[in-house]
């Protein structure tokens, strides 16, 4: 009887550890943080300016339209993103100010245009605004949700899968690598510039390394439900810091008559 009450008193024990080291969410996102360099590292980022390489589907086409894009950062929550092809024409500007957002589009004419964002384009970008300089560094006050589901494993690599919320109530599934917390992988539904409708997408974010003084994933693609990739950027260069002016990020004046915005 008394060998039974140890065994089970050890097994009990043993129980106890194992749901001790059982990581929560506040721990997987301070380890996130700590891989980017930590809370008051991460507080310096003002703004951030990056340039890529980037390759994007060509609608109802099998092959991929080679370009760049140019992403600008300004602290808390303003983000533009210019995309060009090889010879320097934009094709594709996004303007966020942090309230309110504008989108341009080189359509199948060759012709351009400025126009509002959709709610739906509103609710991403202010989401990934917001999360830009430090990831979810503070995410309750960002107004994200965040649930620990059961840890996974791919390609032989362990991973903490959370479930975040943003404050719009938009869902996504994020894989974060066991050892460093960042996010690798995101399975969600964004907005499709070609359908206007959300459609299922799979994120990832790889190559991860220091740029200008600070931890960035250096490769980003993005896939369809199909598996199929849809738009990959390569990191070029980032800065930091470089004094953004607000008026980067101002609503264009005559959204029609701006033969290119990178002018603007």
């Amino acid at each position: 009887m008394k060998r039974f009450i140890v065994t089970l008193a050890m097994a009990a024990s043993l129980v106890f550890a194992a749901c001790a080291q059982k990581p929560t969410v506040d721990d997987v996102v301070n380890k996130m943080v700590q891989t980017l360099g930590g809370a008051d590292k991460l507080a310096t980022i003002q703004d951030q300016v990056s340039t890529w390489d980037t390759k994007t589907m060509i609608p109802q086409s099998d092959s991929m339209m080679m370009g760049a894009m140019t992403i600008t950062y300004k602290r808390p929550n303003k983000l533009k993103f210019e995309g060009t092809d090889l010879n320097g024409n934009v094709g594709y500007v996004s303007i966020f100010d942090g309230a309110s957002g504008w989108v341009y589009m080189v359509g199948p004419d060759g012709q351009g245009a400025w126009r509002d964002m959709t709610p739906e384009e509103v609710q991403e970008t202010t989401a990934l605004a917001e999360t830009w300089a430090d990831g979810w560094h503070g995410y309750a006050a960002k107004g994200l949700t965040l649930v620990l589901r059961a840890d996974t494993t791919m390609d032989g690599k362990a991973y903490h899968r959370v479930q975040a919320t943003d404050k719009f109530g938009n869902v996504s599934m994020n894989y974060c690598d066991a050892q460093t917390g960042l996010i690798e992988r995101t399975e969600t539904e964004l907005f499709d510039l070609m359908t206007m409708q959300k459609a299922p997408t799979v994120m990832t974010f790889t190559e991860v390394a220091s740029h200008d003084g600070f931890i960035m994933a250096g490769k980003f693609t993005q896939r369809d439900a199909t598996g199929m990739m849809m738009f990959e950027a390569i990191l070029k260069e980032a800065k930091h810091n470089t004094g953004v002016s607000d008026d980067v990020f101002v609503k264009p004046a005559t959204p029609t008559a701006m033969a290119n915005p990178s002018e603007q």
